[in-house]
Parts: structure tokens; sequence; C-alpha cells
């Protein structure tokens, strides 16, 4: 008898993760200026520690949900990737393994964020100028990853790998393929624009485009995973 259990757990997640991301959209809005930069770096880092040493909760409450959502991110790549293997098991296994690996290494930057910041803001707006420019060296806040090389890059890799066998071997609805593909594609563009500056347009169009596609496709996704479940 087949072993559901998998598609069952991967297709909650699912759900669980498009709506942890609702949430980061929620919360990234409202952010102050200071605090809402898109990109692994910060421009001006001393105007963003104090900030937040004055109003860490939106930020704090974005970081917590966009980890946990990545977390269960796992759980719904392993299942998404089962249901299209039988296409093409060598694709599937490398790009999933590429998209787990940016899942953990994404949250591992989220959950350092956590752990790290608010010491650090605290420490600025309580110590002396040479405190303050130590805290404020040029890297010092940036994410491990800070052109989002593995974070989406290895995403939309998977992405479209497996919305492309999925429409390949007319395992998913056409529609739900190609919002996955249009996922995949906003991915890489905001991948773009953090590589080359001069694109960043391509980060607000992305951004946008991934607010909508982004969620619908993990819950269209997650409802099919537990219905097979």
């Amino acid at each position: 008898m087949k072993d559901n259990t998998l598609s069952k757990l991967g297709g909650t997640c699912a759900i669980l993760q498009a709506v942890s991301y609702i949430v980061v959209v929620i919360t990234f809005f409202p952010l102050p200026a200071e605090q809402r930069q898109i990109t692994g770096m910060y421009t001006n880092p001393g105007a963003f520690l104090e900030s937040f040493a004055k109003n860490p909760t939106l930020l704090t409450v974005l970081f917590w949900a966009e980890a946990i959502g990545l977390l269960l991110g796992i759980a719904a790549v392993l299942a998404i990737s089962e249901s299209v293997r039988s296409t093409n098991e060598g694709w599937v296994r490398w790009t999933s393994t590429l998209a787990i690996i940016g899942l953990a290494f994404w949250a591992m930057d989220d959950l350092r964020f956590l752990a790290l910041t608010p010491s650090r803001a605290a420490a600025y707006m309580q110590g002396s100028a040479a405190v303050q420019a130590a805290l404020t060296v040029p890297g010092n806040l940036d994410a491990l990853d800070p052109q989002h090389w593995l974070r989406l890059g290895t995403l939309g890799i998977w992405v479209l790998v497996v919305n492309l066998l999925a429409l390949r071997g007319d395992i998913w609805p056409k529609p739900l393929a190609y919002i996955g593909i249009g996922a995949a594609i906003t991915n890489w563009l905001v991948l773009l624009a953090d590589v080359f500056p001069i694109l960043s347009v391509l980060t607000i169009i992305a951004a946008v485009a991934g607010i909508f596609l982004v969620p619908i496709w993990l819950i269209w996704l997650g409802l099919r995973l537990r219905k097979a479940g």
C-alpha cells in the first residue's frame, strides 16, 4: 500500500508556508524606510540599527514568519518533487536538493539576524563613536548570502524544473504550472536586480508579481497534495 504521509505533510506545509509568506508581505510594507531593505545588504547600517532599536516589533515578526515558513518549505519541496519525480528523476533530485540547501541557508540567515540584531542595536545606541563605527563596518550586518544566489537562485531553478516537468507529464493543471513558471521568473528577476543594481526596477516588478504568484502556487499545490494524500 502506498504511503501518502509525505503528500499530506508536504501539502499542509505548503499551505502554511504560503500563510507565512503573506505575513511577511503584510509586515514588510509598514516598516520604517530604514528597515525596508529587499536585498541582503544594508546601505545605511547606522540608520538601520537606530531604527531597529526604537521599533523592532514588525521586523522581528517578519523574520520569524519567514524563518518558520522556510523550514516548512523543506517538507513542501520534498512532497512537490515526489509528485513529478517519475518524469525525470535526475533533474528532480538535483534541483530539489539545491532548493532544500537554499531554504535551509535562508532560514539560518534569518535566525542569525534574530539572534544578533537586538544586541547589536542596543550596543549601537549605547556605545561610543568607536563602537558605532565598529558595528557599522561595511558588510558587518549583511546577510551571509547578500546577492541571494543560494536563496532565490536555487529555488528559482527548482520551481522552474518541477513546473516544466509537470507540464510535460500533464501532472498538474496547465494554469498551475504556468503560475509556477511565473513565480520562478520573479525569483530570477529579483536576483538579477540584486547583482546588477541598474536593474533595480526589476525588483519592484518581481516583488509585486511574487506577492500574488507565490502564495497562489503554494496553496493550490498544497490542496492538491493533501487531496492526493
